[in-house]
């Protein structure tokens, strides 16, 4: 399994000269100035890398969120490119030799409340096959992580969006996403939250492959804690647990944890 970690900022990006990065957009533009009125020097294909040259003052809105433009080096090449159109990572499948992923960060205001969504996209034969937008949530870092399918049937790879809390009172957590070979589907979100010693609340998936897994099921797992008596240290903890079947859209029963409605 492989991870990228991005402690996210309304200016996210945080390329360095002389490093090396990965297309986001498809046909990126790669201009002779920093703007969207000057001169298309080439045509860039999705995944392509770059070089950094040089980082702009000039910023540029693109998806909801405000990037500089990109002074960079294509194959001997020095033009600019806007930062909203670089992967924050590109990320190798674990299942095809000729596939990767690649990803961006959006934002939306939806009912006067700004949303941020991670976009994946899935490559493959160096065509987008399919591409999905998952809403974040937590307190703004999270890390993407990608492995095997996990011994899960149909499944040929499983990204997990890690939404970290780090303070009291907020919602963390995972969104699971799987690649079926054909399409990009959100499974689930977890939860992790607490506070201070006084309550806390988790869910979790075990899959087949993993520690404590079964043959052809997930099992989810759900954890609350809280405290009843600070003088006395009560504190009390149930779980639970639940086989849930991957029927290749979706987790069957489909009413396990409430939860994961986020």
């Amino acid at each position: 399994m492989t991870s990228i970690t991005i402690c996210f900022s309304q200016n996210y990006h945080n390329y360095t000269e002389d490093q090396e990065v990965f297309l986001y957009g498809d046909n990126v533009k790669l201009r002779e100035f920093p703007n969207t009125n000057s001169e298309i020097l080439k045509l860039l294909p999705i995944g392509e890398k770059v070089i950094i040259k040089k980082i702009t003052d000039v910023q540029y809105e693109y998806n909801g969120i405000s990037s500089p433009w990109y002074l960079v080096n294509y194959n001997n090449i020095e033009g600019y490119i806007v930062g909203g159109l670089i992967s924050l990572k590109k990320q190798k499948s674990s299942y095809y030799t000729n596939a990767f992923y690649v990803y961006s960060m959006s934002k939306e205001i939806k009912d006067e409340y700004s949303e941020t969504y991670i976009n994946i996209r899935f490559i493959k034969d160096n065509k987008v096959n399919s591409e999905i937008k998952i809403k974040l949530f937590g307190n703004g870092e999270f890390e993407i992580l990608i492995s095997d399918n996990k011994g899960l049937e149909n499944v040929k790879d499983i990204i997990v969006i890690d939404n970290y809390s780090g303070a009291c009172g907020i919602d963390g957590g995972k969104s699971y996403i799987i690649y079926n070979g054909k399409d990009l589907i959100h499974m689930a979100n977890t939860s992790e939250i607490g506070d201070g010693g006084i309550y806390h609340y988790e869910s979790y998936f075990t899959f087949p492959s993993e520690k404590g897994g079964k043959k052809g099921v997930i099992v989810y797992n759900q954890e609350n804690g809280e405290m009843k008596d600070e003088k006395t240290d009560w504190y009390i903890t149930t779980s639970q647990q639940r086989n849930l079947i991957w029927d290749g859209k979706k987790l069957i029963p489909n009413d396990y944890d409430k939860s994961n409605e986020k």
